[in-house]
């Protein structure tokens, strides 16, 4: 419990540039329209994507620099989507 207030509260506070891995776990069939579209708000932040499938659920790693609002905000949006089970994120480099 610890870890998850530690790892919101450092996202919350985030103003400067970042470097930052987000990860999130979908179901394909039902996110992948919408999702392209957010990757494409955020392609300021976002500067390369890896995807794997694994089953009926695909893994997707999001490499990010940029403004610490604008991963904040990305985090948020993926989120929100229905067919989105996980996110995490991880601050690699924060100024």
């Amino acid at each position: 419990m610890q870890e998850y207030i530690e790892s919101h509260s450092r996202l919350e506070e985030l103003t400067a540039d970042v470097v930052a891995l987000v990860a999130f776990d979908y179901r394909h069939h039902e996110v992948i329209g919408e999702l392209h579209g957010v990757q494409h708000e955020y392609q300021d932040v976002i500067l390369n994507t890896s995807h794997t499938h694994q089953g009926e659920w695909c893994l997707e790693s999001v490499y990010c620099q940029g403004g610490g609002e604008r991963v904040r905000e990305l985090t948020y949006r993926l989120r929100n989507f229905d067919g989105v089970n996980r996110v995490k994120v991880m601050i690699i480099r924060d100024n």
